[in-house]
């Protein structure tokens, strides 16, 4: 059985993370391995959606309000590392989220990455991608995505 040390989990604040969170939280409890809690922020993406004329909305104020939703997504996450007695660290990084997770994978040595995936299909996932699919088809090590089930 492959033994890891430290386990990368990128955090969104969405119920897929959060189920990602819990279950890398029992396997790094389990292996005895560290968490490293990421957060992206797409600031081009950010930027693309907001600068729509008709829209008119400051991209400023869209990035700052991601920039705090991704600040509370990775404090929860260190919380519940902490109550569970996993020691854990947290980063945030900008750019595109599949690699941006993978540069935090090598850069951090992540042996494991655990992602949370919205399990859409069809139109939705052409429109909007797969940043789960993404990561298990690129990632150089071991990946193991958890979504939510519906109720």
């Amino acid at each position: 059985m492959a033994t890891f040390k430290k386990i990368l989990v990128p955090v969104d604040g969405s119920a897929p993370s959060d189920e990602a969170v819990k279950l890398a939280i029992i396997v790094a409890r389990d292996q005895r391995a560290e968490l490293a809690f990421l957060n992206v922020l797409e600031v081009a993406r950010i930027v693309a959606m907001t600068s729509v004329p008709s829209i008119g909305v400051d991209p400023s104020f869209a990035l700052t309000a991601e920039r705090e939703a991704g600040d509370d997504a990775l404090r929860r996450a260190m919380d519940a590392a902490k109550s569970a007695g996993v020691v854990a660290e947290t980063c945030l990084e900008e750019g595109g989220s599949v690699d941006s997770i993978l540069d935090a994978a090598r850069s951090r040595k992540a042996d494991l990455i655990v992602i949370g995936s919205h399990g859409r299909g069809g139109i939705a996932r052409a429109l909007l991608g797969s940043v789960a699919e993404g990561v298990l088809r690129r990632a150089d090590v071991p990946v193991l995505v958890t979504r939510t089930h519906a109720p």
